[in-house]
């Protein structure tokens, strides 16, 4: 048997064991030293000089706190927002394992895609600052490929998507792409090293709490995704948009002040034109009409 498996209760090495044991060692060796692993909402370091029996441990541990919080993946066409939830969407993320340009060695970023109509209910809403983005990003910076085209693509995904995900501008949408790329990055070049398929890889990042919306053409995978009023977008179940990306509602207006009437009189000022004291009756702090033609508050001693 294998000695870098997790044993069963009968004590012997499962198939099951020994996979998700490749994915999650897969996983922590590709990190940066000291290694984190960001498993399910946990947060474990260690150190990467540690012994495989520390490592192996560390692993049961994890594994044994870690419970997914995915429902299971939507059979539907249509995104529904929830209610109070103005923009949704999903985080596109290819695995590498399709053909022509989705065929590449590491799992890589599409985009993100506000669910706008006919493909969900997600408003529009465009950004402060529009302008083309000028430089590529993190996340789409690839070895084999030409920065121009790269940047191309980014123009092409910015004026497809980001100008209806309610960002400030470029810099801020493919900012908070590549932010919530890097988790689900991690898990699939994990599994892609284990040799995973694309059903096995969604259901790992199911596991790691990174909710798969569906399976598309090209090996892609989708995650389900929603921003609230603030413009910040997050990884989330379809069945929790509302309760993590409701819309705050807009404070109600002062009231607008009545306005100050015109025909009145106050002190020390000239009130309404006037020709007798019949011209000054029912305005407002007149009581007659003066000798220089302007009604007045000044009674007559």
């Amino acid at each position: 048997s294998s000695p870098c498996c997790l044993r069963t209760m009968a004590g012997e090495c499962s198939d099951r064991s020994i996979f998700l044991l490749q994915v999650c060692l897969t996983t922590l060796l590709s990190a940066v030293v000291p290694i984190t692993a960001h498993l399910i909402g946990l947060e474990v370091s260690f150190d990467a000089d540690a012994g495989s029996s520390d490592r192996l441990q560390l692993l049961q541990h994890v594994s044994s706190k870690a419970t997914s919080k995915c429902p299971s993946i939507p059979q539907e066409d249509s995104m529904d927002c929830g209610a109070g939830v103005r923009l949704c969407g999903i985080l596109t993320l290819e695995t590498g394992q399709g053909s022509g340009s989705y065929h590449h060695d590491k799992p890589s970023v599409h985009g993100l895609w506000p669910q706008v109509a006919p493909y969900g209910n997600s408003d529009c809403i465009g950004p402060q600052d529009s302008a083309d983005p000028g430089q590529v990003y993190s996340c789409y910076l690839e070895e084999n490929e030409a920065g121009s085209h790269q940047l191309e693509f980014e123009q092409h995904e910015w004026q497809k998507h980001g100008t209806c995900a309610g960002v400030a501008n470029n810099s801020d949408f493919f900012s908070q792409v590549c932010e919530l790329a890097r988790g689900p990055l991690r898990v699939m070049a994990a599994s892609k090293a284990a040799g995973l398929d694309i059903s096995d890889t969604a259901s790992q990042l199911q596991r790691s709490g990174f909710c798969v919306w569906s399976l598309i053409s090209h090996s892609q995978i989708t995650l389900s995704a929603c921003a609230g009023s603030d413009g910040i977008w997050k990884l989330a179940p379809y069945t929790d948009f509302s309760n993590l990306c409701k819309w705050v509602a807009p404070p109600n207006p002062a009231p607008t002040p009545s306005p100050i009437p015109t025909q009145q009189c106050v002190p020390s000022k000239h009130g309404p034109p006037c020709s007798s004291n019949e011209d000054c009756v029912n305005m407002a702090g007149c009581v007659r009409c003066a000798h220089s033609g302007f009604c007045t508050d000044v009674k007559l001693r």
